[in-house]
């Protein structure tokens, strides 16, 4: 288990804004030398289609897309393009249920990083299943906010990746 050091805090707020900043010149950047590093991404105009009968709710079984811009910070220029497909696992009386197994596709300047895992309503835990180009090799995990318009949210959506190679 990894001890909680103000060091190593400081260490990775400062890995993050490195990130960010290169994230912010269009490239973005993070550790390759077996280490556990982080990176968060930012979307926006989070939509989805495909709903469930009558503009209700995904009933089981129904298949859902998703997309939407990536950022590197709230507010900024977007520096990719996210796709999903989802399958509706349950259905739902209300968005906060609605339980969805997810295969995600965060298309970036510089490569790909692919994921799946599950989400109900707006919140998932999910894992990198691989990447090209600048990412190919890439593992990891990551916890996704995604705020869908039409399961409750504002269309914004968050990406709290920790990647190791």
């Amino acid at each position: 288990m990894n001890e909680i050091t103000r060091r190593g805090i400081l260490g990775r707020g400062l890995l993050l804004l490195t990130g960010l900043g290169a994230a912010g010149a269009g490239r973005l950047a993070f550790g390759r030398n077996g280490r556990t590093d982080s990176l968060v991404l930012y979307g926006r105009n989070w939509r989805g289609y495909g709903r469930g009968p009558a503009g209700g709710l995904p009933l089981e079984g129904d298949r859902l897309s998703v997309r939407g811009d990536l950022l590197a910070r709230p507010g900024g220029e977007p520096v990719g393009e996210f796709f999903a497909a989802a399958f509706a696992l349950g259905g739902a009386d209300h968005p906060a249920q609605a339980e969805r197994l997810e295969l995600h596709t965060f298309k970036l300047a510089d490569g790909a990083i692919f994921g799946t895992g599950t989400a109900d309503g707006l919140e998932g835990a999910f894992t990198i299943t691989g990447g090209t180009g600048r990412y190919a090799g890439t593992q990891g995990t990551y916890v996704a906010h995604q705020g869908h318009v039409e399961l409750g949210g504002t269309g914004a959506a968050q990406f709290v990746f920790t990647l190791r190679e």
